[in-house]
């Protein structure tokens, strides 16, 4: 049971390095078979021991599982951007996000399906109040890095807009725009800026 614990965070740092191979749609699916084996061990060594003190067997059991779950977590952790994987497709936010920018620009409210949730939306409304948009123009875009297998819900997109405040010149900020995969499509789940 113990080596298995022990195994399940070099198993996810070898999946990461398929992360970006051809093969990555295996990703996945052994990462659900990675958390069964971890299950299936962990419940096999509780049942073999349980005649022998149930107390310590289950204490044992729990013990694997949150050890697995410790050494696992710090791979988990966002170290840093990077591109998004071709297997996410082409779209990975950018439409909710261009339907924001869009609707600023017309001075209109955005749909209300393109936000992850009311705050954000409200947020969102309070920052730009009084602020055109004149233009905008993506500049990056991606996923978000670390050693675990990239996470395929959650997204950021970087953009130049040009805005006006009242009767001020013209200036250039930078605006972040933060995705997520939700049911039915994405969703914006965070922004900074202007």
């Amino acid at each position: 049971m113990w080596v298995t614990v022990a195994l399940t965070p070099i198993a996810l740092l070898c999946l990461r390095l398929v992360d970006d191979s051809a093969i990555a749609v295996i990703v996945q699916p052994v990462i659900g078979l990675i958390i069964v084996m971890l299950l299936v061990t962990v419940t096999a060594a509780v049942c073999s021991n349980v005649s022998r003190s149930m107390p310590r067997t289950l204490v044992g059991g729990g013990g694997a599982l949150l050890a697995a779950a410790l050494l696992a977590l710090p791979m988990t952790q966002v170290i840093g951007e990077r591109p998004c994987p071709d297997r996410m497709g082409p779209d990975r936010g950018l439409q909710v996000s261009r339907q924001l920018f869009d609707a600023w620009r017309s001075g209109g409210p955005p749909p209300t399906d393109v936000w992850a949730n009311g705050a954000v939306a409200e947020g969102w409304r309070e920052r730009v109040r009084g602020v055109a948009l004149l233009d905008y123009r993506l500049e990056d875009s991606g996923c978000w890095e670390r050693l675990a297998p990239v996470t395929t819900s959650t997204t950021w997109h970087e953009y130049r807009v040009t805005v006006r405040r009242g009767d001020e010149d013209s200036f250039s900020k930078i605006v972040t725009v933060h995705t997520h995969a939700a049911q039915g499509g994405w969703r914006i789940a965070g922004i900074e800026g202007p």
